[in-house]
């Protein structure tokens, strides 16, 4: 079995690669590596990738022999699923390794947000002690917050646990489970919006103009998911209390200088799941889902 690793990963050493396609060469795949804008040979059978790398039909087509793309990301906006289905390609995905990192980011996001911590810092940075501003700014406690999450997959789940194990009232929402209330039934009613879902036809632009005007005044809005799933402009209308983005629909965003002067923004350079050992765990993931498909069991994280 031929395994490519396509396109390099910022999180993952060369030494650790290697170690990958020892372990995977003793299980009789001969593992290989292609730089991003080099396509794999046509007798691939497995591609280990990101999202920089893109799989539409036509690469699909040039990969005749290509039975399963593993993505080392949670996302899987960036390969055709209905191509790829239509020819016979898994699609899996590792989001485990950065559930956790992604879950405490949003929690740290809102709950900073929550505190007006950005404006203490920038009346501290301009030699103003706010105190008299406390009271003004009071957040409300977690054990009367109540919080949406977008998306109830893997991410969504544990976000789910994590707030609710904080004392906050939790809600929430998935298209993809008809028995959770619909994103409309939740989205006026919560005093944070955090979102953990993927990008999908119904996830685009899911926070527009109409949903933010139908958000509680006031309430915070974090986006760890998909740059695309959030109307920046409506977002920041300034109608929210407070919005952290750590992903944006052109990264880097062009007018990050004049984003990141407002003390009702929180910004993070897509870096919500990166943690100390995410390059291991990555690599731990994707070895799972191969090993799955070469013993002829369930892939994890099927798409």
């Amino acid at each position: 079995m031929r395994v490519v690793l396509w396109g390099p990963s910022e999180h993952v050493t060369d030494e650790e690669r290697a170690a990958l396609a020892e372990r995977l060469g003793r299980r009789g795949a001969a593992v290989s590596e292609r730089p991003r804008d080099d396509r794999p040979p046509p007798e691939t059978e497995v591609v280990v990738c990101n999202t920089k790398t893109r799989l539409d039909a036509a690469v699909l087509d040039a990969l005749p022999a290509l039975r399963l793309v593993v993505t080392t990301t949670s996302g899987h906006d960036h390969v055709d699923l209905a191509a790829a289905s239509a020819r016979g390609v898994v699609v899996a995905r590792c989001p485990i390794a950065r559930r956790d990192a992604v879950v405490q980011t949003s929690i740290a996001i809102a709950l900073a947000l929550l505190h007006r911590l950005p404006r203490y810092a920038r009346d501290a940075v301009a030699g103003r002690w706010a105190r008299a501003a406390a009271r003004e700014r009071a957040p409300t406690l977690l054990s009367a917050l109540r919080v949406g999450v977008v998306g109830h997959g893997v991410i969504g789940a544990r976000a789910v646990r994590a707030w609710s194990a904080l004392g906050a009232e939790v809600v929430a929402t998935d298209p993809a489970d008809p028995a959770l209330p619909t994103f409309e039934a939740i989205r006026a009613d919560v005093d944070v919006l955090t979102l953990h879902c993927s990008l999908t036809r119904s996830s685009d632009r899911l926070i527009d103009a109409a949903a933010v005007q139908a958000m509680r005044e006031g309430a915070i809005l974090v986006n760890t998911a998909r740059g695309e799933c959030v109307d920046l402009e409506a977002a920041l209308s300034g109608r929210l209390g407070g919005v952290g983005l750590d992903v944006f629909p052109v990264e880097p965003p062009p007018d990050l200088a004049a984003l990141a002067a407002r003390d009702d923004v929180i910004l993070t350079p897509h870096s919500a799941g990166v943690h100390a050992g995410l390059g291991p765990a990555l690599l731990d993931e994707a070895e799972a889902a191969i090993g799955a498909y070469l013993d002829g069991r369930p892939v994890p994280h099927v798409v």
